[in-house]
Formats: C-alpha cells, structure tokens, sequence
C-alpha cells in the first residue's frame, strides 16, 4: 500500500508501488504479516469503559468473597464521602451464583454510600447508605424486595439508571476515560467504535475533537431520552466527519438474560415466575420510532429477548409504513434470542443485525450462564450468527466491552459450540470490519483495504483465516490514518 493523507493512495504488487511511491517517502517492511482493516466495534460503551478502568475492577473474580475483598479495600482507600464504584462483576463465574446484595456491601462499607455494577449495566448492587442517598423502598420501581417485602439492594433497569445519575463523574474524568480507552483499542487494532452513551460523553468527545485529543473514530448514538433535542435542531443521522459523527438514537426495548430482564416468550429456566420486561410501554415504543424514522435519524434498537426481538421488528415495520425509507440501515442491537421468522422479517424491512460474539465465550456452551437462564434448548438457538447470514441479514459485530476484544469475538463466533452459531473466519473478520462500516454509513471510508479509503489498519501475528481464527493471534502494530498508533517489540520496523 501508499498511504498519502491518511488515506490508500495506491494498493498492489510490490512492483507496480516501488515505481509509484513518491520520492523519498518512508518505507515499512511488514515481512509477510497478515494485514487486516481496522476493527470497528460496532456496540460499545467506550467512555465508560475508561472510565470505569479507574473503578474497582471486578470482571476476572472467580468468587464473590474475592470481589466483596477487592471492594472492602477500594472502600478503605476512598476520600471524603465520595461514592465507592466496583463495576463488572458477573454471578456466572461464582460457584454460589447469586447476585451480590445490601448485606454484602454493608460487611464492606456502611460509612459511604457504594455501588457494584454487574457487567451487563442492567442491575447493581447497594448497600443500605447508597439506598438511603438514592431514596430507595419497597416502593421503588425495579428495586428486588426479599420474600418480607424489604429491599435487597439488588436494582435493575430505571433503578439502575437513577445509581448511573448519582455517580455520574466530572468532564475531567470523561476526557481521561476517553484516553484510557484509546489506548486499550490500538493494543487490539481496534481504529473505529460506535459509543452508546451519554449526552455527557458526547460533549466529552467534542471536547477532545476541538482540542486534537480525539484519536479514533466514533459513531456516537443519541439516548433516546434526547431525541426530542435532536428533533428541535434537525439534525439527523451522519452529522460530522471521519472522527466523529451522529449516528442513530438508542432505543431500549427490553432488559438483559444476566438480570433476567430479557422479555421472553416463556420464563426463565431459574426463574419461572419471571418473563423479563418492557422497558417502554408500546404506544412510547411506537412514538419513538416513528418520530426517529420519520426525522431520518437511524434507529438502534436494543432487543435480546424474543419478545423484545419480536416488539423491536414490528414498530421498525409500523414506522416504516407510515414513512417508507429506501436506505434506513435501522439495526437491533443484541438480536440474542430471534427466530427464523424474525431474520426473514429483518431481510424483508432491511434490518440489521448488531450482535456481540464475545457473548458465546462468555456465557455459551452448555456449562455457562445462557444454559440456567434459558435451559439447553433456548441456549442451543441464541445467538444464532450462522442463520442471520443465511437468511440474507447483514450482521455486524461489535462487543459491549464485555469484553473489548475483537479477536476473542470473532474467535468466538467461529469456533462457536452449536451450528446455528458457528460461521468462518472470513465471515467474522467482514463483521468486524467491512459491515460493521455498513451500519454506520461509512462503507465507502473505511472496512475494507482499498485505493482511497481511509489507511486503518492492524498488522496481526497470525493468519486468522486459515485454519481459523486463533485465540491466541495478537496485534502487533496498529495504523490509524497512516500513523502508527501502536507497535510491540516483535514489530521491528523496516
């Protein structure tokens, strides 16, 4: 390749570049790397990964004694009357299973009010100060009452989001989470991310743009608490430029499996009082989209359940109906649980498929968390990557930062343990890369290696494509707009 500008000048044999390079530009030698587009996450929380790096990190506990440890000593070490924040705990791993609870954090802390957060961002847990700083009862919405009607401490979904208000951090701390984060993703090749965050973060994002701190690319969606402001300024999806620019409006239509607030069709296996739940009632579910469509902003529908999966597909068609757009690209996000039917309905209305694979290593097979929640049968049909391609949806892969991994994510999906999950390697690098591009309206930017596109890149230590794709392959340099963002030692440049 000849990169000018930051972008492809030239691509082809090493012949016909040596007599094409300018005179005197700076050559590297990859010595027979294999070279793949930039990773492009198409589904992350990107601050607040960086920022929650600066929290109690709790994603690797193998038992919740280990995770209540780490907290008491976060707490022991916090200033003032500050909150105490832990964040991506998950019961999954633990042999006890349970969810962590107020009396756990009151063993921790009882001084200060405190807060751990399960990885999923669908539930956390407080102790009885942060219940009290939040005003939280037995009246409390989405507050779990123990069987004397007292609360637990565990909160899901809206109870969550007031926890998210209180312990939302400073400017300062948004810019040095964005920073954080940049970071991680030049170590793993990634160049572009799509941000569901909040309007906080995108005036982060801004910040950083106009002082030159932003250093990848960003498709930020809009909550869609907002979408009225969007409304009010006529501004639409596609807003801005190759650094950052307005995607769609994020939508939430049902919960997580993790907090059993999925919205199914049948209960939970470890639950079977418990169905999920809507996080919208339908005449709001309806409005919203219509009113989004309508404006020309892309929709981003969160839909994990079947029945959130099922809800999603049809206010897309209803709003659909009522303003026909040729080239929405409208994506549900998740997609964990849809059924044949669902994928020939996303096909016919031109729905796309946003799905994480990271999930299947996670929680998969028949030993993990999608098993207890949804039983063998369930499980064996979710996430289901190898129907969504068949059935003619384009899919995209992105990660939650759950984790923040593209190889693991696209090793995942490849060596996935059931056949309705499993696709190749081609395949899963395309949905980290060139249609991951493709929901964001920047297919003919970037996604693939071509003449004028943008010069993103990672150099990897690995073929992925044959056999398939390892696990173990790592980044070894990472290019964004021609500079080299991230290079290891077994990179030595030429």
């Amino acid at each position: 390749m000849i990169v000018e500008a930051g972008r492809i000048a030239e691509i082809g044999s090493l012949t016909d570049l040596r007599r094409a390079a300018p005179r005197g530009a700076e050559r590297i030698d990859l010595k027979d790397r294999f070279v793949v587009p930039g990773f492009n996450d198409c589904h992350t929380h990107f601050v607040q990964m960086g920022v929650d790096s600066m929290s109690i990190d709790l994603a690797r506990t193998r038992t919740m004694m280990e995770a209540l440890e780490l907290i008491k000593k976060g707490a022991s070490r916090s200033k003032g009357d500050n909150w105490v924040v832990a964040t991506g705990w998950r019961e999954s791993a633990w042999p006890d299973g349970r969810f962590i609870s107020r009396s756990d954090l009151d063993d921790c802390c009882r001084a200060l009010p405190m807060v751990a957060y399960r990885i999923c961002g669908h539930l956390c847990s407080v102790n009885t100060r942060a219940m009290s700083e939040l005003g939280i009862d037995e009246r409390t919405p989405d507050a779990e009452l123990d069987s004397g009607g007292r609360p637990t401490g565990v909160l899901t979904e809206s109870a969550v989001e007031a926890c998210r208000k209180a312990t939302e951090t400073d400017a300062a701390t948004r810019l040095k989470g964005i920073v954080r984060a940049t970071r991680k993703a030049y170590r793993l090749g990634v160049t572009s991310v799509t941000d569901n965050g909040s309007t906080q973060d995108l005036a982060a994002y801004m910040t950083a743009k106009r002082s030159g701190r932003l250093n990848i690319r960003v498709s930020f969606n809009i909550p869609s608490a907002n979408l009225d402001s969007l409304l009010d300024s006529s501004i639409s999806t596609g807003l801005g430029d190759s650094w950052l620019r307005l995607g769609g409006v994020k939508v939430f239509c049902d919960g997580a499996l993790g907090a059993r607030s999925a919205a199914l069709s049948r209960p939970y296996a470890d639950d079977p009082s418990n169905s999920g739940m809507f996080v919208h009632k339908r005449e709001d579910l309806d409005s919203l989209t219509a009113r989004a469509n309508e404006a020309g902003i892309q929709l981003a529908i969160h839909a994990i359940g079947d029945m959130g999966i099922d809800a999603a597909i049809s206010t897309i068609s209803q709003a659909l109906r009522g303003n026909p757009r040729r080239d929405h690209r409208h994506r549900i996000e998740h997609l964990e649980l849809p059924t044949r039917a669902h994928l020939q309905a996303m096909r016919r209305l031109g729905i796309l498929a946003s799905m994480q694979p990271n999930f299947i290593g996670e929680w998969g097979g028949t030993e993990g968390m999608y098993v207890s929640r949804l039983g063998p049968v369930r499980t064996s049909r979710n996430n289901p990557f190898r129907e969504v391609l068949d059935e003619g949806v384009t899919l995209a892969f992105g990660s939650d930062c759950m984790p923040f991994h593209p190889m693991y994510g696209m090793s995942s999906a490849v060596n996935a343990p059931f056949p309705s999950q499993r696709i190749a390697p081609l395949e899963a690098l395309a949905a980290y890369t060139r249609d991951a591009a493709f929901t964001s309206f920047e297919e003919r930017d970037k996604g693939t290696l071509e003449k004028g596109k943008l010069a993103d890149f990672a150099v990897l230590s690995g073929d992925i494509l044959d056999p398939g794709i390892s696990p173990n392959v790592t980044v070894l340099m990472t290019v964004l707009g021609g500079d080299v963002v991230h290079s290891t030692p077994a990179m030595q440049l030429s």
